[in-house]
């Protein structure tokens, strides 16, 4: 007699999971589930008794996952992925057609290979048609149907148009061993004007009394990068370019964060919806195999 399977995950308290470790509460993730606190820390609750783990440590105004949590995080992230790939692929026919889709200019150098490979896969008849701007810039694209489909970064609550794929936090990020963070007036790597980033670290800056002075300016974040690396300044990027040979600055003012969001123009057609499907799981995907996204 064969062993019985076991009771397959239920994959609406996984994505509750994966979204209250992305958040960092369960308020900020019932809104974005569209359940309320108490549905929220129920399906916590269940999903703990199916796996017989405690999967956060409770503490006041926070929680963090346990060891067990941890692993659930990552291997959550891939479930969803693999899910939201097999709900696009079956619920859109088979495709021809155009699709207009703007993403960041970081991403089109990590990304966007992954995001077309897995959609040419299975609609290889849908010409994609790729521009690379300014979030601002992709957004307000999007919104004149100049774009069908469009990848950016924001906030949320003055994006309500657009569909949370992934919630980073933003840092300041240094050399190690480098000595660009003890100089005085700081010297900074951004953005051009008019990036969301270059913004929060000015303001975080200015509200600490903290004096600095732009050292370097740069379109694209690898130009942040660039300038970090050689020790010539600092730069307020996603907590995932933290690594060596960088490390991040806890001494600096706080920045928080900011989602990566995915928008359909309005009537935007099958394909395009298609391809949304195919972006939203590489982001996911992506960002819980520590790959990098936007930096």
């Amino acid at each position: 007699m064969s062993p019985r399977p076991p009771t397959p995950l239920d994959l609406d308290l996984v994505r509750t999971f994966v979204t209250i470790c992305e958040t960092g509460n369960f308020s900020r993730a019932a809104e974005r589930v569209g359940r309320t606190p108490s549905a929220v820390s129920l399906q916590v609750k269940r999903l703990e008794e199916r796996l017989g783990r405690a999967l956060f440590l409770r503490r006041p105004r926070t929680i963090v996952p346990t060891a067990d949590g941890e692993a659930l995080l990552g291997l959550g992230r891939r479930l969803l992925a693999v899910n939201d790939e097999v709900v696009a692929f079956f619920d859109a026919p088979p495709l021809e057609g155009r699709v207009r889709f703007g993403a960041p200019n970081d991403s089109g150098l990590f990304a966007l290979p992954t995001m077309l490979r897995r959609f040419a896969a299975t609609h290889p008849q849908v010409q994609v048609d790729v521009r690379l701007d300014a979030s601002a810039a992709l957004r307000e694209a999007c919104h004149e149907g100049a774009l069908d489909l469009a990848l950016y970064t924001g906030a949320a609550g003055a994006n309500r148009e657009a569909a949370v794929v992934q919630a980073e936090d933003l840092v300041w990020v240094g050399l190690e061993g480098g000595l660009a963070q003890a100089r005085r007036p700081l010297p900074l790597a951004l953005c051009n004007s008019g990036c969301a980033w270059r913004a929060a670290a000015l303001d975080a800056l200015d509200g600490a009394g903290i004096p600095y002075r732009v050292a370097y300016a740069s379109e694209h974040c690898q130009g942040q990068i660039a300038a970090v690396e050689a020790d010539l300044a600092v730069a307020p990027l996603p907590m995932n370019v933290a690594r060596p040979p960088f490390r991040r600055l806890p001494d600096l003012p706080p920045l928080g964060g900011y989602d990566v969001l995915l928008r359909l123009r309005d009537g935007a057609g099958p394909a395009a919806k298609a391809l949304a499907g195919h972006v939203a799981a590489s982001v996911r995907e992506m960002s819980g195999g520590g790959g990098r996204l936007f930096a």
